[in-house]
């Protein structure tokens, strides 16, 4: 059961993503992808294994949901280019579930920081 303050944040988020571009949708994703990396970070830190597998979870579905939402009919080879990174971090971040690896972890996240700056800029200018 919700508590108000949990209930009023969940209506917070949806009202956030029932109300935004696509280019926010995507900013909205990479910046929870990044969240969970760091928390998958932290838990590792801590040795916390199976806060940091749901973390890193979570984290490969996001990554997953962006990798499909790439329209490839649009650019093939800029599309071809994503869907490589995309694949590349969810596979860094499986080996580094596997074998709590904060290097592979660290890597991903700053993939995601990058995108997450090339999508503000993109968001600024559409």
């Amino acid at each position: 059961m919700m508590n108000s303050y949990q209930q009023t944040n969940q209506n917070y988020l949806k009202n956030q993503v029932m109300s935004a571009s696509p280019a926010q949708l995507i900013t909205m994703l990479i910046a929870g992808g990044i969240k969970n990396v760091k928390q998958a970070q932290t838990a590792i830190a801590v040795g916390d294994v199976i806060k940091t597998h749901d973390k890193l979870i979570n984290a490969q579905d996001i990554i997953m949901e962006l990798r499909y939402s790439v329209k490839e009919e649009i650019d093939a080879e800029l599309s071809h280019q994503l869907i490589t990174m995309y694949e590349y971090m969810y596979n860094q971040l499986v080996l580094a579930n596997v074998n709590q690896d904060v290097a592979k972890i660290a890597e991903v996240e700053q993939l995601l920081m990058d995108l997450l700056t090339t999508w503000k800029q993109i968001e600024t200018q559409v």
